[in-house]
């Protein structure tokens, strides 16, 4: 199947998927590059990831709504139903997957903000929710959706809910390839799946009309082979 011009040839891959297996003698083998990671040198060596100077993906505002696929079962079958355009969810995420590789870095350290409104003990996905609260300086998360976020502190409070919830302060660094619309202080931005944050630090703002943990996070650029 070609999509706009890219020759799909494999099924979206299972990030962290490892093709290192240890000996019957458990013997030490060598650490190799991950499968996935040796996949998008491939696609590199075969010219599907030419560098571009576009900043954001073609499907930067239609992601949020394939991103309960990665939250709420590994492999729903929505995967294969036809959903934006003539795409599947699958077709999207190959096709987001491939054009996040070739984005241009981003030139300067960006300051973002994401909101988590306090979710309901009968939600679904109230036991993420509460996992998320309990995180400690220093912890490593990793957020398996197209991860939204946005330069406008303000914008981003409207997604607390009675400003009860958890708000996200993320350091992107230079060099950061993720999804950038718009300029300035109105930035939206979106992170490719499985984005991995250090949290620097956390603290409980709790007064008259708030109740929301404040954490800090350093997005961790992906370690890439070129």
């Amino acid at each position: 199947m070609k999509i706009n011009g890219l020759v799909k040839f494999v099924k979206v891959l299972k990030p962290g998927t490892s093709c290192v297996q240890n000996s019957v003698t458990k013997k030490v083998v060598p650490e190799k590059d991950l499968f996935c990671q040796q996949f998008w040198k491939k696609c590199k060596d075969e010219s599907l990831l030419p560098r571009c100077n576009k900043s954001s993906v073609s499907l930067h505002g239609h992601l949020n709504g394939i991103n309960h696929n990665f939250i709420r079962s590994p492999y729903p079958e929505s995967l294969d139903e036809v959903f934006y355009d003539g795409m599947t969810p699958r077709d999207m995420i190959f096709l987001t997957d491939l054009e996040f590789k070739a984005l241009k870095p981003t030139a300067q350290k960006i300051t973002a903000f994401r909101c988590i409104g306090k979710k309901p003990e009968f939600f679904s996905e109230y036991p993420l929710y509460l996992k998320r609260t309990q995180i400690k300086k220093g912890d490593i998360i990793d957020m398996k959706e197209y991860a939204y976020a946005t330069s406008d502190i303000n914008y981003a409070r409207g997604y607390l809910g009675n400003n009860k919830g958890i708000l996200y302060e993320i350091e992107i660094p230079e060099g950061s390839r993720v999804s950038l619309v718009g300029r300035g202080i109105n930035n939206e931005i979106v992170f490719p799946r499985s984005s991995q944050f250090k949290c620097t630090d956390v603290k409980q703002v709790k007064d008259a009309t708030n109740d929301y943990i404040h954490v800090k996070l350093s997005y961790i650029l992906p370690k890439e082979l070129w």
